[in-house]
């Protein structure tokens, strides 16, 4: 059997768990580059915690990577913006049924990054934390929680064991 046929071989159920195919209909599929759309509305409340605080307004100019919403409080995260184009309007919008503080941006189309960005100097737990924070970082759990409150370490405790999920969670995913 091939390394491929045992990573793709069907699963067996575990105790409480769903018995689902991998069905990666994808996997043998060239990558397809979507054009940048017209419009987008950012809300600023994406994550569990505090909405992010506008931090641009309408006429700035902005580029992918610009922080357009500013984390407020520990448990909140930032927003950055996934185009390169004009604020056009920051307003509250319903998203999901809720109603909150969204950015809409017309993009330019370049999706030009932010020629302010630059790679963070990390060096210790707390510039991993502080890197998570200024990036906006968040977990893909479903609630989006900040990963800067889960990066944070008291001070005193050592970290002597690092865990990572290397688990896909989506079965259909490629």
């Amino acid at each position: 059997m091939s390394s491929k046929e045992k990573i793709l071989r069907p699963v067996k159920r575990i105790h409480g768990g769903a018995l689902l195919p991998h069905l990666k209909g994808t996997a043998e599929s060239e990558t397809v580059v979507m054009p940048a759309p017209n419009i987008v509305k950012i809300p600023m409340s994406q994550h569990i915690g505090a909405p992010a605080n506008p931090v641009v307004k309408v006429g700035d100019k902005v580029f992918v990577g610009t922080l357009i919403g500013e984390a407020q409080g520990f448990v909140s995260a930032s927003v950055h913006s996934s185009v390169s184009g004009t604020v056009k309007e920051v307003a509250e919008s319903t998203v999901n049924g809720s109603k909150c503080i969204c950015v809409s941006i017309e993009s330019d189309g370049d999706m030009r990054p932010d020629p302010t960005l630059e790679p963070f100097d990390v060096k210790t737990k707390e510039d991993i934390a502080e890197a998570a924070h200024r990036c906006g970082l968040v977990g893909l759990g479903g609630a989006g929680f900040p990963a800067r409150v889960k990066l944070t370490v008291n001070k005193g405790k050592p970290i002597d064991t690092l865990i990572i999920n290397g688990a896909e969670c989506e079965p259909y995913i490629t």
